[in-house]
């Protein structure tokens, strides 16, 4: 069985996202569709004194069609200085902040171009951590042209996949009935953030994967503890 994940690049991202590239076989970066500067691919949620913030990283956007493999940093705002200052202001304090901060420091400072280059750089530590050792592909090199459902399906059919796992939001948009044709199953991933001690005040789930690599350390097993999958059903099927 080929396990397929198709998304976003993400900055920085939460533990349900780092959870789909642990089991995953086949994990297809999505830079192909348009940037939306309000999702999550160039900002993090983190933990402050007054409750979630965002960690964003400035990028020139030309067009509202603008698709995230054209997407550029802007370097003219000092988005470097910016973040890492903000993170050594939360975390300096954290019980993990000596072992990992230098690490996070290094790659945001890295002088990268584009936007998919430095999500793709913020992975490094869990990657390492996690032992993630699915294979990881741009859509945008992939010789497929469809869009929606359809554009999902292309590349798991180029790919050879034969399990496509789909966030929880995939029942609104998927039409699994194709998927089934073709020989590829649909199954829906959905994460319970797991508890621990942060600072600031009560537990905040969903934040990026640096809240908890710098309050506890990040743990294979923890993480994968949140992660539940379940095959798509009669009722999910579009008639």
């Amino acid at each position: 069985m080929s396990i397929c994940v198709i998304s976003q690049p993400r900055f920085f991202p939460g533990l349900h996202y780092l959870h789909r590239m642990m089991v995953a076989n086949l994990f297809v970066i999505l830079d192909n569709v348009q940037f939306n500067p309000r999702h999550e691919e160039n900002r993090a949620r983190v933990k402050g004194p007054n409750g979630p913030q965002w960690l964003t990283v400035p990028v020139r956007q030309a067009s509202r069609e603008q698709l995230i493999r054209d997407t550029r940093v802007d370097p003219t705002q000092h988005w470097q200085r910016k973040l890492t200052g903000t993170i050594r202001a939360l975390y300096a304090r954290a019980p993990y902040f000596s072992e990992y901060g230098g690490e996070v420091v290094e790659i945001i400072g890295r002088p990268l171009e584009t936007l998919v280059a430095v999500d793709l750089a913020s992975w490094e530590p869990a990657l390492r951590l996690l032992g993630v050792n699915c294979k990881f592909v741009l859509a945008s090199e992939l010789p497929v042209a469809g869009s929606g459902s359809q554009l999902l399906l292309e590349i798991c059919q180029h790919l050879g996949a034969t399990t496509y796992l789909s966030g929880a939001f995939g029942h609104d948009y998927l039409n699994i009935e194709e998927f089934n044709k073709c020989g590829i199953s649909v199954c829906f991933h959905e994460y319970t953030y797991p508890s621990y001690p942060q600072r600031f005040g009560e537990f905040v789930p969903f934040l990026s994967y640096l809240d908890i690599l710098f309050n506890v350390g990040l743990d294979r097993n923890m993480v994968a503890a949140g992660g539940q999958i379940a095959p798509a059903l009669p009722a999910d099927v579009r008639s």
